[in-house]
């Protein structure tokens, strides 16, 4: 995928927000099918690897999409208060990441049935989180994409 075109101004495109979205669905939908499967967790090694595709996204996506973003042209970018509103959905998941981190490291604490039910819990509010985000942010994209094209 390239980021080249007439209307490319920014070290980071949209092609490549977009993509990260993409890595983010399958991500979600993965971490939905370890909520659906409760109590039974994946082995170790899934665990860990679902870990690190948590942290990836909560340390590169959420900043670049924030950044690329802020850094459109003024015709098109989100006004004050829509970065504001991505930057507190993203401090959200962020924080739902670390919980949710910590919790399948402690997989092997699911005894009871209020921990599987609190894992859930803490499975499904990363990502209904993280999809809440993407749907906003595609939206940003979008509308800045009409305000270019009415521009012009």
């Amino acid at each position: 995928m390239t980021c080249a075109g007439p209307k490319v101004f920014l070290p980071i495109c949209v092609e490549v927000i977009l993509e990260d979205h993409l890595i983010q669905q399958v991500l979600c939908n993965d971490l939905e099918t370890v909520a659906d499967r409760l109590p039974m967790l994946p082995a170790l090694p899934t665990i860990r690897r679902l870990c690190n595709r948590i942290q990836s996204i909560t340390t590169s996506h959420f900043s670049r999409a924030e950044r690329m973003l802020a850094e459109l042209p003024m015709s098109q970018r989100p006004d004050e208060s829509e970065i504001a509103a991505l930057r507190r959905m993203h401090l959200i998941d962020e924080a739902h990441a670390q919980d949710l981190i910590a919790a399948l490291w402690q997989h092997t604490r699911l005894s009871d049935g209020r921990n599987v039910e609190q894992l859930g819990y803490m499975l499904r509010c990363l990502f209904d989180g993280c999809r809440r985000a993407i749907i906003f942010k595609e939206s940003l994209i979008a509308k800045g994409g009409r305000a270019m094209f009415n521009q012009d």
